[in-house]
């Protein structure tokens, strides 16, 4: 994925016209065995098939089971206070040291130093580069404090000014139209090794990055941005967590980038967590996403994702990729998870969980009404460009809650997953479908997979009544032996995605991955949590049964 503005075949969404949107989410600031379900799995790594391609040349360190961290649930409070740094403190806004952004010293955070951002009524329009290497004890944290009814400080990139540190030292001046916060390093720091690292970017408001808006630049003069800015836009960057932050209004939300000409330069260890990511994005352009993270592993839990502008709702080209008890919904994709695009050196392909990936524990929503239209093909495996580079092992798909609303007249057909694409696919590439819920409310025609790759059903799940394996001729392959399709018009789901009384989906035999490759911790895939619209994530409810459970995201109240 190269630096500067780039191309990506994708695929067109269908209308395209902005109404409004509101979202709100309570949260807070602070930082295989075949057999056996993944809810009640053991936590040792199963028997694996051979390990695809992709995962040649790993060291024993990088097989080591050490992915995904645990879920960490939403506090119970929605406000968030001030923080004070094991080695400094700066504190912004009224009554505070700094009144504005622009004198904080930025490019000199040390591990260990905390940002105050305090809010105030109106936004601070300031864009700002961050060079910090915190530590795992020691992170660098640039923090929101809110109002006492909770809302979060605003950093806009309309009408914004340069950081004085930037401007002095010249920092980014080659991206400077790439969004608010740069992620990059000084002309003076070592080009291939210097990475920075341990960033926590928390319960802000990011917007204004936008093609269209002016800023000031290191000149001094007017600029506009470029189509792909961001709100957070790291050149390279390693064990980045933004947590509770409202991003919208930007060319994409956050983008972290994994060139590959160097062996060093690449991301990792990106986790988005308890954010409102939604309008993001450029009308008529399918490059600009919500979100587009090319890391060496990369977490997704608890957010809100609404629609994009023109581009995908996520889209991922990282290994061991986790996407867990989300909210989504789908603009031109829900889901797009594809191959990397490193240059000369691959690292990530190179991870031995580049070929795999794990969608469980979320709701997805795809409305041909929505305001910024929807998706034909809801969720994206594989690769887009480069099928020699392609994510050619299994996408784990289990306990989600696929909900599709495409009418007859919008488009006579949906399609839950495509696998490659022009009916090409990585050898191997597989989506395995296990305890989900597929819920069908329009008239429209349903083809559970694409013109190629494996799909393979795993337990039972809730089908639609009438549904196609594919498009008829394709050389998609559809796999329901041994597995249970219960199929029925209406699921009896609340407009959260929790069961009613009497719902089929309840007290069903539990099923998830039917193995866990080294590298992954399979406690940590288990499905324990769910999302809760307003909040967050909250415990999953137990079922009273041992080996029973109910089908998709969400058990009960």
């Amino acid at each position: 994925m190269a630096n500067k503005k780039f191309l990506h075949l994708l695929f067109p969404t269908l209308a395209a016209t902005l109404l409004g949107l509101t979202v709100s989410l309570a949260a807070s600031s602070q930082s295989g065995r075949p057999a056996r379900p993944v809810t009640r799995a053991a936590t040792e790594v199963a028997s694996t098939p051979p390990a695809p391609s992709g995962a040649s040349g790993a060291s024993k360190a990088d097989v080591a089971a050490d992915w995904p961290p645990p879920v960490k649930p939403t506090p119970p409070t929605a406000c968030a206070g001030r923080l004070t740094g094991s080695h400094a403190t700066y504190d912004v806004g009224p009554g505070q040291r700094f009144t504005e952004l622009t004198d904080v010293p930025w490019l000199d955070l040390q591990a260990g130093d905390v940002v105050n951002v305090h809010y105030r009524s109106e936004p601070y329009r300031t864009k700002f580069g961050l060079r910090a290497q915190g530590t795992a004890n020691a992170p660098v944290i640039i923090n929101g404090v809110t109002s006492e009814t909770c809302l979060r400080p605003v950093i806009s990139g309309d009408k914004a000014v340069t950081a004085r540190d930037a401007r002095m030292a010249q920092f980014g001046k080659v991206i400077e139209d790439a969004g608010i916060i740069l992620i990059y390093k000084l002309p003076t720091d070592d080009r291939e090794t210097y990475t920075p690292r341990h960033i926590v970017i928390q319960n802000l408001k990011l917007t204004g990055a936008k093609i269209g808006n002016r800023f000031v630049n290191m000149a001094g003069d007017e600029q506009t941005y470029s189509r792909f800015s961001a709100a957070i836009y790291a050149v390279r960057v390693h064990d980045l967590t933004v947590e509770n932050c409202e991003i919208t209004g930007n060319g994409l939300g956050v983008f972290t980038n994994t060139k590959g000409d160097t062996p060093q330069e690449y991301s990792a260890n990106v986790i988005i967590r308890r954010n409102l990511l939604y309008q993001n994005g450029n009308l008529g352009s399918y490059t600009e996403h919500n979100l587009y993270v090319q890391a060496r592993r990369a977490l997704y839990e608890g957010n809100f994702i609404g629609q994009a502008f023109g581009g995908s709702s996520l889209k991922d080209r990282s290994s061991g990729t986790v996407i867990r008890y989300n909210k989504i919904l789908a603009s031109a994709r829900a889901l797009d998870l594809v191959e990397t695009e490193e240059e000369q050196f691959k690292v990530l392909q190179q991870d031995p969980l580049y070929p795999y990936a794990w969608v469980y524990g979320n709701l997805i929503i795809n409305d041909s009404s929505a305001p910024i239209g929807f998706a034909v093909n809801v969720i994206h495996w594989g690769f887009d460009n480069s099928i020699e580079r392609g994510r050619n092992g299994v996408l784990f798909f289990y306990h989600n809650t696929l909900v599709s609303r495409v009418a007859q007249k919008a488009f006579w057909y949906v399609v839950p997953f495509q696998i490659g694409r022009d009916g090409l696919a990585p050898p191997g590439a597989t989506v395995e479908a296990a305890s989900n819920v597929f819920w069908q409310q329009s008239d429209n025609e349903w083809r559970f997979l694409s013109q190629a790759g494996t799909l393979k059903f795993v337990g039972t799940n809730h089908v639609p009544p009438n549904w196609y394996p594919s498009k008829p001729g394709s050389a998609a392959d559809v796999q329901t032996k041994g597995a249970r399709m219960m199929a029925g018009q209406d699921p009896k789901l609340d407009t959260n995605g929790l069961p009613l009384a009497g719902s089929p989906v309840l007290n069903q035999p539990d099923a998830g991955p039917s193995f866990t490759p080294p590298g992954a911790i399979a406690e940590n895939l288990r499905v324990e949590h769910q999302y809760k619209t307003g909040v967050g994530i909250v415990p999953r409810p137990p079922s009273g049964k041992p080996g029973r459970t109910a089908l998709g995201a969400m058990a009960g109240p």
